[in-house]
């Protein structure tokens, strides 16, 4: 059997969505993991293209932690995706029996922490992080899977994940996606720090025996602190690990890291071993007059300078050149409400004025239901108005 110039070799998977297969590619001889979606999936034209529309900007995205897409198609009354096949097995199928140690935890989640930054940059989110859509190769790399499928998935039933389990992905869900709300990268994060917590303390913060209980834990139960988890703390994982779980999975995406990057790096200080303090030499009993007026002046400066920063900074005098100077920037869209990303950290929604550092910034504009905007503005002293325009997706060609 074939879908379009790719030979079926045999059955790798089947979920809610479609059937993977392990397939040839022929043209370049290789093997490729092709995705096809149910044809009770295909429920009409506009469902077609924006499935093919997704996918191929899915396909644009090129990361070592992201699987790759190849190909998109139709064929036999149905879609399928060509995508980079992977040797290895799930997250969850590795660790299932048996926990991993700081290091592999700070390994998995700093990769494929950054390279959700690399995906929110780009302005496509996940939505489905989960245990199962991460994938250990045998040559140990960290694989990003189902990239993006979450956003094409039947809404009558979310409950549903890829492997046709019914409580699957529910417990990773963030409180915005269990109430509808819309989501941005922040949601991705919240469910990897779910993993990481399961992954540290052999246990998921939230649970239920049912989608009513799971869902109202994640909205209002508090989870419990790793160090308060047995578990963690035979394991010799240090608090600092604790601080950070506790931080991406705070209810309030606010409170959480706000980029894949700030994740990462606040998980990789977990490996950094604590230094004992350093005890400054006692000093001696008895000092020079020398040494004594010597300090007095250097104090006196000190407190002259610092008396000057504060006239400066509180009479509106001009700041010192070290500082960067900042102008404003004015961002409007033909559509209100659409959500500002200034160099991958959310700040708003349009129009909204702000006041950044002149220099050169990276500016993305998202909403529901449009294509995104983004672009390179250079920001000057004297200012800046921008306008963005989002195309619908059922009116893009």
């Amino acid at each position: 059997m074939n879908y379009g110039r790719y030979e079926i070799q045999k059955e790798l998977g089947k979920g809610a969505m479609g059937v993977v297969y392990q397939a040839h590619d022929p043209q370049i001889d290789r093997m490729v993991a092709l995705k096809v979606l149910r044809q009770d999936r295909v429920a009409g034209e506009d469902f077609v293209r924006r499935f093919l529309k997704e996918a191929q900007a899915i396909g644009r995205l090129t990361h070592p932690n992201i699987v790759t897409v190849y190909d998109v198609g139709e064929d036999q009354d149905t879609i399928y995706i060509a995508m980079e096949f992977l040797d290895g097995q799930t997250m969850n199928e590795i660790f299932r029996e048996t926990q991993p140690d700081l290091e592999k935890i700070i390994d998995i989640g700093a990769k494929v922490a950054n390279a959700l930054d690399y995906s929110h940059k780009r302005g496509i989110i996940h939505r489905d992080i989960k245990p199962s859509n991460i994938m250990l190769t045998q040559d140990g790399q960290v694989k990003i899977t189902d990239f993006g499928v979450a956003r094409i998935e039947n809404p009558d039933a979310p409950q549903m994940t890829q492997s046709g389990e019914i409580l699957g992905t529910p417990n990773y869900m963030s409180p915005e996606q269990v109430k509808g709300e819309t989501v941005d990268g922040r949601s991705d994060l919240y469910s990897l720090g779910i993993i990481l917590y399961e992954l540290s303390t052999g246990r998921r913060p939230y649970g239920g025996k049912n989608l009513a209980s799971i869902f109202n834990a994640i909205l209002q139960e508090e989870p419990v602190s790793p160090m308060d988890v047995e578990p963690f703390v035979s394991r010799g994982l240090p608090s600092t690990l604790s601080t950070v779980l506790l931080k991406s999975i705070e209810k309030n995406p606010e409170a959480r890291f706000q980029t894949g990057g700030a994740m990462a790096e606040a998980l990789s200080a977990c490996l950094a071993p604590s230094q004992p303090p350093v005890q400054a030499p006692l000093p001696e009993k008895k000092a020079s007059r020398a040494l004594v007026m010597a300090l007095v002046l250097c104090l006196g400066i000190l407190l002259a300078g610092g008396g000057f920063f504060y006239y400066k900074q509180h009479t509106g005098l001009p700041q010192a050149e070290m500082s960067v100077p900042q102008a404003p920037l004015r961002v409007e869209s033909n559509v209100d409400g659409a959500q500002l990303y200034v160099d991958g950290v959310f700040r708003g929604k349009t129009p909204i004025r702000l006041e950044l550092p002149v220099g050169s910034h990276e500016i993305r504009l998202s909403l529901p239901g449009y294509y995104g905007w983004e672009g390179t503005v250079p920001l000057e002293e004297t200012g800046k108005e921008i306008r963005g325009v989002l195309v619908p997706m059922e009116e893009a060609e």
